[in-house]
């Protein structure tokens, strides 16, 4: 009896064994069962994380209430056309985000390209992804084209479940969703030390993607939060010195700052590659605030927040 018992538990612990090798070979990515990352796009292949509750969405949404109304067919301010543009991805700074995406809802463009940092530095330098994004108003679709064309040229790796855990997208697509439900994305997440070369490449592979007769309009926003963990006066101070950079296309210095400064100088030289490619060599400052400002604490550690804006 025993003998038998025995037999009965090596076959148990072995068919373990065997399923557990099995599930190895698939990965799970925010709800989503693949094996690898080489399958096809379908309509049910999209990430899941909520980086943004429906609860929160509304309350942003309705703190921009009644600004920049009635101004159909123009951009705000006497704007042209927006190129490119820098937006907070910490959810504190929402009503910013809502508010920069209500002013880019007025030129109505069909894709965005939205490039943030890898905070967790884990993976290949540059990431993108096929997966479309599920928001609490419904599905932001990832341009499979375009997406497509960076992964063939060997610009990008796919990893769906480094970039659907990443803040930096997942904080903004839902903004994207309420104010632009047509437009579709292009992902991008890039370690710190990604070069101007490297973004040069990228964004040519992106616009020449997009050539043709069924060119769309294109926006690259980089979603960059800027000073980290000072206190309010000293890091306003490096915020000056960050602009003063921005402001002169010094790409050398903003890869001299560290997170005192900003998270990511890799997204933001995206931005100005962008605006330099279109001629547009000044920007306008929509909003410029900190944690600080916005919990009404002078005491905290802060995080600086700019939306800014470069149009032709």
């Amino acid at each position: 009896m025993r003998t038998v018992r025995r037999k009965i538990i090596v076959f148990i612990v072995a068919f373990i064994v065997v399923l557990s090798a099995c599930a190895c070979g698939l990965k799970t990515t925010n709800g989503s069962l693949e094996r690898g990352f080489d399958v096809e796009h379908n309509a049910a292949s999209a990430h899941i994380e909520v980086f943004v509750t429906d609860q929160q969405l509304k309350e942003f949404i309705l703190q921009t209430e009644g600004q920049y109304e009635g101004i159909e067919g123009e951009c705000y301010k006497g704007f042209g056309e927006i190129c490119s543009g820098v937006l907070p991805h910490h959810l504190l700074a929402g009503e910013l985000i809502a508010r920069f995406m209500k002013i880019l809802a007025l030129q109505e463009p069909e894709i965005i390209v939205i490039v943030g940092p890898n905070h967790k530095h884990v993976g290949e330098r540059v990431i993108t992804g096929l997966y479309d994004w599920q928001t609490p108003e419904g599905i932001v679709n990832t341009q499979q084209d375009i997406v497509s064309g960076l992964l063939d040229k060997g610009l990008a790796a796919r990893d769906e479940e480094v970039l659907g855990s990443e803040h930096s997208i997942g904080v903004v697509v839902p903004f994207l969703k309420h104010y632009l439900p047509d437009a579709e994305i292009v992902p991008l997440i890039l370690h710190r030390d990604v070069s101007v070369t490297e973004v040069d490449k990228i964004l040519e592979a992106v616009l020449s993607e997009n050539e043709g007769a069924a060119r769309k309009s294109v926006v690259v926003l980089g979603s960059v939060d800027f000073s980290h963990y000072l206190p309010q006066n000293e890091a306003e101070r490096r915020d000056e010195e960050t602009l003063d950079a921005i402001r002169y296309f010094d790409y050398p210095a903003l890869y001299r700052f560290g997170s005192d400064h900003l998270d990511s100088p890799a997204s933001l030289s995206f931005v100005l590659r962008t605006a330099e490619k279109n001629g547009v060599m000044s920007f306008e400052i929509v909003d410029h605030t900190n944690s600080g400002r916005i919990l009404q604490n002078d005491a905290i550690e802060t995080t600086s927040y700019f939306t800014l804006v470069y149009a032709e």
